[in-house]
């Protein structure tokens, strides 16, 4: 185990003062050095893509948490450990659209499951909300065009009845 240790260098060497548990025999010592080496790239692929996850604005958080966890499981395959727990809850907040961002941020959550219960219940408010504001809207609309309406019928019914009032005065006056 020695020799092998003499011949670390650079990023081997600083990987292996790093370790807490250091590898007793070669066959550990193995076995620690490729899971760190050979899934380094792709977890650091992994990593940076699961970083730049956003929910769209107009994206569901049910879709933006299946990309979410679809990524995490690749990371977690490779290595469990690589993200704790508060990371996780703090990467799932920072990708939120900023209006449940902003929201989930204030509750201060402690869970990842807190902060996807909170995300999906604003988000389910916000569409009641936008579903009654446009319940609301076309109620107003219809109101503005009843009154339209309205002022078209008076219109209406004035040319009618001047129509027949210049129409009976002409009648009587053939006679004449």
């Amino acid at each position: 185990m020695q020799a092998i240790l003499y011949f670390l260098k650079d990023t081997a060497d600083s990987w292996y003062q790093s370790l807490v548990n250091k590898p007793q025999d070669f066959n550990a010592f193995k076995l620690e050095f490729l899971k760190y080496f050979s899934n380094n790239n792709s977890i650091n692929r992994l990593a940076n893509t699961f970083t730049t996850i956003k929910q769209g604005e107009i994206e569901a958080v049910t879709t933006y948490l299946g990309h979410f966890h679809r990524n995490l499981c690749q990371i977690q395959a490779i290595d469990a450990n690589y993200f704790t727990a508060p990371q996780i809850l703090n990467q799932f907040i920072c990708g939120l659209c900023s209006s449940i961002l902003q929201h989930v941020h204030l509750l201060h959550l402690d869970t990842f499951q807190d902060a996807v219960t909170h995300a999906r219940d604003f988000e389910s408010a916000e569409s009641k909300a936008n579903h009654a504001q446009a319940i609301n809207l076309v109620i107003n609309r219809s109101f503005e065009l009843d009154s339209k309406l309205e002022k078209f019928s008076e219109i209406i019914n004035q040319k009618i009845e001047g129509y027949l009032v210049n129409n009976n005065q002409a009648i009587y006056q053939l006679p004449q």
